[in-house]
This record gives structure tokens, C-alpha cells and sequence, in this order.
């Protein structure tokens, strides 16, 4: 009796650790589609950027290290008057250090990041493009006249919504922010003394974070099945240099290992969940 209770415990606790071990993969291509020459929809309503604090960041670290071994090997946008030094045989490793933004060196990112090969599971990490299964359907695109944004994957352990991580994505061209005028603030006496010599107060500019063309968070929990979470904005520079933000919000239970496919006026977005080692 006391060894079948005991096995009973062994399964049980077995079973939980399997359940609490289950490991998944994603691979997510987002592209943008044609301009619609009859839209209903109204993109003017100005909105917040999707918040970015708490989210996990993949694509950053590789990017950053894409392009920092870009600047190693040469590459034209990072020969500016900082790098005079090479001309007396310093080398480029040393000139290349992390004081430079190699995020914003870009003006289109690279459709996929370049991430290792890995087959652990220790934590989050990115595919690497070889391990994305998603090509045919990224060609098809191209072909159709279609411009991807974005094509990476990564792999998870399954998790409780509350328990889940938001991963950050982006994309595509930065897009420079607006300067925006901001007018002096003055106090007291200052502020009497000011408007008695100018018929209007002094303006500065501050110019807002710069945005990428794609930028949002994805998030998936489990809970008996598979749940996609996704909030983007498309970003697009108007002529008169503001932003105009396009909002896709979704939320769709999925079946593993079934492609899904997300759509919107602005952008669409093609979905696979594998399961990974189970």
C-alpha cells in the first residue's frame, strides 16, 4: 500500500513538472500591405504608442551586435569624422566600442536577426534564420509586391497568463519624430519682465523618440490551449512630419503547429506555434 502511494506522489509530481516544462517555439512574418485605394477605416485619431516598459527585448542585443560587426568590417555608414583615427593605423575593433547607438545606425532593419543556433532550454532566446520554416511564404510576398517587415521566431516555456512574457517587435524603417515647439516657462517676475519686452514668449524644440515602422508586443499564455495576445502600431510619416499611428490589436486562441493568419487594413501578420522536445 505505502509503495503504490508512493508511486502515485512520483506520477503526480512528474506530471506537473512535465506540464510546468513544456517548451514552444513561434515563428512569426509580419509584411504590410498595399494601400487601400477605398479605406473606411479612419487612421487620423490620434493614439499613445504601445507601452514598452516590462516587455522582453530579443531583437535589440542581436541587431546591436549585427551592426557593430558591420562597423568592424567596415561598413560605409560608419565612416564619419569620429573615425579620422584609422587613417593612423588604429584598429576598427577598438574604434567600433560600445559608446555608438548601432540601433539607430540603421534606417531599415534587417528583415531577420541573426541570431546563433540553439537548442536548449534555459530561457527565451530567438531563432536563428536557418531554423525558421516560413521562407516559401516570405517569398510568395516579395512576389505578390508585399513589403515584410519582419521575420524571426523564438522559443518559450509555456506559461499562465499571468506568468507569460511580452515580447517586443519591430521592424522595418525608422521613422524620424517630429521636432515639437515648447514654449519657455517662466515664473514670477521673470515671466512680467518677459512679456514686457516681447509681444510672445520664446519657444525651444524638443524632438520625440524616433519610431520604427512596426513596433509592438507579442504575448502568448497557456491555458488548457494556446492563446496569441498581439498589439502593433504601423507607423507612417505624413508630409507634414508627424507620425500617424495605425493601431492592430488582436487576440485569438490557437491549435499548435496550425499556421494562423492575422489580418488588417495595414499590415498582416502569418503565425505558427510549434511544439518544441515534447
Amino acid at each position: 500500500m505505502l509503495f503504490k502511494k508512493s508511486l502515485l506522489l512520483l506520477c503526480c509530481v512528474f506530471s506537473s513538472t512535465a506540464f510546468a516544462e513544456r517548451w514552444f517555439e513561434v515563428e512569426v512574418l509580419i509584411f504590410k500591405q498595399r494601400p487601400a485605394p477605398y479605406m473606411q477605416e479612419d487612421f487620423s485619431l490620434d493614439k499613445d504608442p504601445v507601452k514598452k516598459s516590462n516587455n522582453l527585448d530579443l531583437l535589440t542585443p542581436i541587431y546591436e551586435e549585427q551592426a557593430k560587426q558591420d562597423c568592424i568590417n567596415g561598413d560605409s555608414r560608419f565612416n564619419s569624422a569620429s573615425f579620422t583615427d584609422s587613417l593612423i593605423s588604429v584598429s576598427r575593433s577598438n574604434l567600433c566600442d560600445e559608446s555608438i547607438d548601432y540601433l539607430s545606425s540603421y534606417n531599415v532593419l534587417p528583415l531577420s536577426p541573426l541570431a546563433p543556433v540553439r537548442d536548449d532550454m534555459e530561457q527565451t532566446y530567438l531563432l536563428a534564420p536557418e531554423q525558421l520554416k516560413f521562407i516559401p511564404q516570405q517569398q510568395s510576398l516579395v512576389r505578390k509586391g508585399l513589403k515584410p517587415l519582419l521575420h524571426t521566431g523564438w522559443r518559450f516555456k509555456g506559461a499562465s497568463k499571468s506568468r507569460s512574457e511580452h515580447i517586443s517587435l519591430f521592424g522595418g524603417q525608422l521613422i524620424p519624430a517630429p521636432y515639437i515647439a515648447k514654449t519657455a516657462n517662466y515664473q514670477g517676475d521673470d515671466f512680467i519682465n518677459q512679456v514686457s519686452f516681447n509681444s510672445s514668449l520664446p519657444t525651444t524644440e524638443e524632438k520625440a523618440s524616433d519610431s520604427w515602422e512596426l513596433e509592438g508586443v507579442f504575448n502568448i499564455y497557456l491555458r488548457h490551449y494556446l492563446f496569441i495576445n498581439a498589439n502593433f502600431d504601423i507607423n507612417e510619416a505624413l508630409p507634414t512630419g508627424d507620425i500617424q499611428r495605425a493601431r492592430f490589436s488582436q487576440f485569438k486562441r490557437v491549435i499548435s503547429n496550425e499556421v494562423h493568419y492575422f489580418d488588417h487594413p495595414k499590415m498582416g501578420m502569418i503565425v505558427q506555434i510549434r511544439k518544441f522536445k515534447h
